[in-house]
This record gives structure tokens, C-alpha cells and sequence, in this order.
């Protein structure tokens, strides 16, 4: 058989004796893609400890503008005025010496009318509790509506009115649920 014959193999396809020649795939661009990341992993593996080490100084530096700049926690120039061991008074205040005969606090004729205003507000009454409202329970989420909108809470949350969520029971109609609170509220949801 001459090499430009062809043959037939058993699946019926003409399969010439030539082939055409399969070119090679070059791997240049491979060695380059491993070698860009060899790289940025050392890279990777490095700048934590240039950071910690503070190799490369990356805070910045200030200009210098021709100024001296005074620091004004610097006390080494610092004198003590006086100095008082323990519980010792000068000898000026013992004697009343050079005291200032004004006065500047709350005279007793004013305290009888602000202990009157303090009474009067703490009569006051205090505000409700605030009103929320269980809209939707899914897979241990509770889903409560209150004035602000509405809110996700789940076992141990706080709720809007100062207490926290303690159990989520499903109820005896299909669809019911009804959560208890630390107070000891029982607020249910109903289809």
C-alpha cells in the first residue's frame, strides 16, 4: 500500500496514511505564570514582617517648616510651688487670713423652692412600655415590628422594651407561634 492510499477502518471513516504534524504548545507562558507566582507569594509571604519590622519607615514624614515645634507636656524646667505633706493646711487658711468673703454657692433661701421642683417632677409619671408586635417566625428567627420598623431577634436578644427573648413555642393552630420574654410576656402570632 502507497502512502497516499488511503484505508478504511471499521468505522467507515477514510483515515489518510499522512498525518498533518501536531505543532507543539509553547511553554514559555507557563514558566512565566509560575514564576509571577513564586513571586507574589514571596511577596505575600514578606510584608507582614516588613510591616511589624518597619523595614521601609512607612509612616509620613513631616515637613519641615523652619520652626521649632514646643512640646507643651515638657516639665523638666518645671519648679514646685508649694509642697504639702499629707493632710497639712498652709498657716493663711488656719488663721482665715485672706479669705474671700463672697459668697458663691446656693444660698438656703433658693433651697426650699428647687427641693419643691424636684418633688413636683418626680411626680411625673414614667413612660409605657414600648408596644412591638411579632410579625413572622422562620427557623429560630423572630421577626417584631415597632415603631422604629421592623427587627430580627433570636433567643437571648433584647427586645424594645427592656427585656429579652427567652423561647419561640409554635402553637396549637397551624401557623401560630409565641414568644416569652424575660418580664414574663407571652406575645403570640396568628395567621
Amino acid at each position: 500500500m502507497t502512502p497516499r492510499e488511503t484505508k478504511r477502518p471499521a468505522s467507515g471513516k477514510a483515515e489518510t496514511a499522512e498525518t498533518a504534524p501536531v505543532r507543539m504548545r509553547d511553554k514559555r507562558l507557563d514558566g512565566y505564570l509560575k514564576g509571577a507566582g513564586i513571586v507574589l507569594a514571596m511577596i505575600c509571604a514578606v510584608l507582614p514582617f516588613v510591616m511589624y519590622y518597619d523595614f521601609l519607615d512607612a509612616r509620613p514624614q513631616p515637613q519641615a517648616s523652619g520652626k521649632a515645634v514646643r512640646d507643651p507636656l515638657n516639665r523638666t524646667n518645671q519648679k514646685v510651688v508649694r509642697e504639702t505633706q499629707g493632710n497639712q493646711t498652709s498657716p493663711q487658711a488656719r488663721t482665715g487670713e485672706g479669705v474671700d468673703p463672697m459668697t458663691t454657692a446656693t444660698t438656703a433661701e433658693l433651697t426650699g423652692d428647687r427641693l419643691q421642683r424636684i418633688e413636683e417632677a418626680s411626680k411625673q409619671p414614667f413612660p409605657g412600655k414600648p408596644v412591638f408586635l411579632v410579625r413572622e417566625v422562620v427557623g429560630g428567627l423572630v421577626m417584631i415590628e415597632d415603631e422604629g420598623g421592623y427587627w430580627f431577634v433570636e433567643k437571648g436578644s433584647p427586645l424594645p422594651d427592656g427585656s429579652t427573648l427567652v423561647a419561640i413555642e409554635r402553637g396549637t393552630d397551624p401557623g401560630s407561634f409565641s414568644i416569652k420574654t424575660s418580664d414574663g410576656d407571652v406575645l403570640t402570632r396568628t395567621n
